[in-house]
Formats: structure tokens, sequence, C-alpha cells
């Protein structure tokens, strides 16, 4: 929109033709040029709303940079804070694979322990003791049958409520691993429905921009403003110069307040040529097709500021939203490090127990069965021994009793012969001695005998040992049993088999 005092517009009206030959302007047309004018100065209300919004928009875009800012922290604190939380779950993990890889291995070896007894007790159950072992009318007995098994299930027992005591622990550190899991699914489901933040290093925040376009248009509105308030002026300073001009301005805006320098009985301060007046109309009546169009403009980025406003209100509105939302967060992160406390203590408990009292019960257990086991092969091996020595001592007692039965019949060949001697020699030379020469002249011949020897009960040795009337002195040796060949052969086997 031109102006009278602007030097282009008043070259453009000399030069051009067409200002001196437009309509001629009638008071009616002045008239209604200033009552157009005078209305469009009712755009300055947008001009106040635009300020309004220009100031709104300056807060927001201090409130955005400390918002975005804060949230950006906050996240960062977030996520170090889970890291933590994860980090203090796997070591909990940690610590149960580790025990519970151990524990499977330790049960494993425990079974295959047990197994082993089982087996060498079976073993024991199978095998018979020889019916010439046991006195007659006995039943029949196993090798099992001399063993305590109340020490076999004694340590069963034991072993069994210390697994059952693991698996109480076990189940407790589950729950509280449950517990851990599902603070932390909660947590990290919270956290993704924190809105995400509008503004990232590759996407900055669109508030300075916004804010930016948002001046601008303030901008062009004053000055779109300005404009109208120049063409108003010029349309009053034209009812000035015009004859009746003020009374019939008067007249068509009725009541309504008239502006500062809007006294139209004031006369003109400077006369003006009719040449001035003529150019003077001719901007005016150019500018007058303008107004509405200048209006327009104003309303136009008077709406767009209104839309960016929004815009910016809506950016800040969602950082307000994220930033309650991480609040929230770091609340939720405090709950869980609270109860973290607890998920950790038992863990350690859960440790301690293993490192106190599972481990080194079951591996006191695996070293139980195996001497059980050892000492339950050393006692089926000590029967079998105890089958071939009791072959090797028949064999030596029946080579004994044959050595001793051809002594005794040496010796009674001997006594026979001494006392046939003696009888010839008491023939030959019995009349002529008389008997008091030796007493012993006349005496038969000793006669020895080889004979098993009774055993001295232990401490029957001592001197001066005297036996109550009736007991007696010596006990008899047991016969030694004959043992079926097969029966030895099976016993050697098995020996040579575990030498």
């Amino acid at each position: 929109m031109a102006s009278p005092q602007s030097p282009a517009s008043s070259t453009s009206s000399r030069g051009s033709p067409s200002v001196y030959h437009d309509r001629p302007q009638t008071l009616e047309d002045l008239v209604t040029h200033f009552v157009a004018s005078k209305r469009s100065l009712n755009s300055q209300t947008i001009l106040w709303r635009a300020n309004d919004i220009v100031t709104t928009a300056r807060e927001l875009l201090e409130e955005n940079a400390i918002l975005a800012a804060k949230n950006l922290s906050i996240r960062n604190i977030v996520d170090e804070q889970v890291d933590a939380l994860e980090a203090v779950r796997r070591g909990i993990d940690l610590v149960e694979a580790e025990v519970q890889t151990e524990f499977k291995q330790l049960l494993h070896d425990l079974d295959t322990s047990f197994a082993g007894l089982n087996s060498t007790l079976a073993v024991l159950r199978d095998t018979p003791i020889e019916s010439v072992l046991q006195p007659a009318g006995t039943p029949q007995k196993h090798l099992l049958d001399f063993i305590d098994n109340a020490t076999v299930t004694n340590l069963k027992d034991s072993l069994r409520a210390c697994i059952d005591r693991y698996n109480e622990a076990r189940s407790t550190l589950g729950d509280s691993n449950d517990s851990y899991d599902t603070a932390m699914e909660n947590l990290h489901s919270s956290i993704d429905n924190v809105p995400n933040s509008p503004a990232t290093a590759s996407n900055p925040s669109p508030i300075p921009t916004l804010y930016h376009d948002l001046e601008a248009h303030a901008k062009e509105a004053a000055q779109a403003f300005q404009s109208l308030v120049r063409h108003y002026d010029l349309c009053v300073t034209a009812l000035r110069h015009t004859e009746g001009g003020s009374a019939a301005a008067t007249q068509a805006t009725g009541d309504a307040p008239i502006p500062s320098g809007d006294d139209f009985s004031v006369p003109p301060p400077e006369p003006m040529t009719e040449e001035e007046r003529h150019e003077m109309l001719s901007v005016m009546a150019r500018d007058a097709r303008e107004v509405e169009d200048v209006v327009s403009e104003i309303r136009d980025r008077g709406s767009e500021m209104t839309f960016l406003l929004s815009q910016i209100e809506n950016h800040v509105t969602h950082l307000r939203s994220e930033g309650s939302a991480l609040n929230t967060i770091l609340q939720m992160i405090s709950r869980v490090a609270v109860e973290v406390k607890d998920h950790i203590t038992t863990s350690r408990s859960f440790h301690a127990a293993w490192l106190e009292d599972t481990r080194p019960t079951l591996l006191s257990g695996i070293e139980e069965w195996e001497n059980q086991r050892e000492f339950y092969e050393r006692f089926d091996l000590a029967y079998a021994e105890l089958l071939v020595e009791i072959a090797s001592r028949r064999r030596r007692h029946e080579k004994a009793k044959r050595k001793a039965e051809e002594a005794q019949k040496e010796l009674d060949k001997l006594h026979s012969e001494d006392e046939r001697s003696r009888e010839q020699f008491t023939l030959t030379q019995g009349d002529f001695l008389p008997l008091d020469i030796w007493p012993g002249l006349r005496d038969p011949p000793r006669r020895y005998e080889v004979r098993a020897v009774s055993i001295e009960p232990e401490g029957e040795e001592e001197e001066g040992h005297e036996h109550m009337d009736g007991e007696e002195p010596h006990r008899t040796v047991q016969s030694i049993p004959q043992l079926g060949r097969n029966v030895v052969e099976r016993a050697l086997t098995r020996v040579k088999r575990r030498m």
C-alpha cells in the first residue's frame, strides 16, 4: 500500500498518466474510503492478540529449553539406574546358575556313588553264607544280614533332608526373582510408554524455528497495520482538504469515537495545491483498493500465528507429559531399588546355605557312600578270601592229620619194638639180675600219642589261676568244614578279579 510521503509513490504518480486520468474522487468516494479505512483499523485487536502470542511463545521457548534439558538428564539417570538394576539381576542369576550347575554335578556324583553302593549291597544280598559255616538248623543267611542297614538309611534320610532344604531355599530365591522380574517388566513397560522425546540430536526442537516464524508474522502484521494507519491518515487529510468533508465523515461514522487526529473542525495546517491534492487523492484511491487485502493478510498472519502457537504449545505439552512420566519412572526405580535389597539378601542367604550346608553335606555324603561301598566290597572280598582260607586250612589240617597219623604209626611201631626188646632182655637176663639193682628194670616202655591239643581260653595261661568246679579249663577247637570244590573255585575267581 503506497504512501504520499513515499518517494517511490510520488515518482510513480508523476510518471504514470493514469494518475491524472483517474475518475475524479467525489465527496461520497472520500467518505467511503474513510469509513473503510476506519473499519480496517479494527484489525488492531489481531495485533494485540499477536503480541500476547509472542509473549506466550517466548515463555514457552524458555520452558522448552528447561524441560528438554531436564528430561534428557532424567532419561540418562533412568538408563543408568535401569542398567544397574539389570546388572544386579544378572548377578543373582549368575550366582544361582553357578550353584545349580555344581548342585546338579554333585547330585549326579551322589547318585553314581549311591548306585555303586546299591550294586555292592545287591551282591551282598545275593551272596549266601555257606551252610557248613553255620550251626545246624540255622535259617539261610546272606552277607547282607550282617550289615547294619541303619547307617545307610540314616545317611539317606540326612541327604534327602539336605536336598529338601536346598529346594526350599531355591524356591524362595525363585519367588524373589519372579518378583524382581515382575518389577523390572513393569518398569520397562512404563519406560516404553513414556512419550518419545519430540526432539533428538538428528531432529532438534522445532520451537526456535516456529518462534522465529511467529515473530516474522508478527512483524509483517505490524507493518501491514502501519500501512492501514497511514492510509487512514491520508483519508482524514483528504477530507480536511475537501469542502464539507468533515461533516460528511461525522455523519457517516455516527456516534463512533473519533480517533486522535479525527478532529475535522481543525483547519488544514498548510494549504495544498490542486496538483498535490490530485496526487494525494490518486494515491488514496489506489491504496483503498488494497485495504481488504491488507486486512485479510493481517487476519491470515494472525491465524498462522495462532496455529504456530498451538504447535509450540503441543510440543511443550508433550515435554511436560514426558517429564511427568519420567518423574513417575524415577519413583518406580526408587521403590524397586528398595526391594532390590531384599532380593540381594535372599540371594546371599541362598548362596550361604549352599556353601555352609548343602555343598559340604553332599560332598560328605558322596565320600560316605564311597567309603561304605569300599567297606562292603572289602567285606565281600574278605568273605571270598575266608572261603579260600577255609579251604587252605582244611588242606593244611588234612596234611597235619596225615602227618600225625603217620607219626602215630611210627611211635606205635617203636613202642612195639621196645616192648619186644624188653621182653627178650627179661627172658635172657632177668633171672640173673636182682630187681633192686634198678627200680625201672621191669617197667613197660613209655607210650607216646599224637593228638589235637585244646586251646587255652584267653587269660587262662596266667600262673596261679584256679578253675571253678565243673568249669572246663580248655575249649575244643571247631572242626574245619569241608567246602565243595566249586565253592572254592568261585571264591578264588572273585578274589583274583578284585586283586
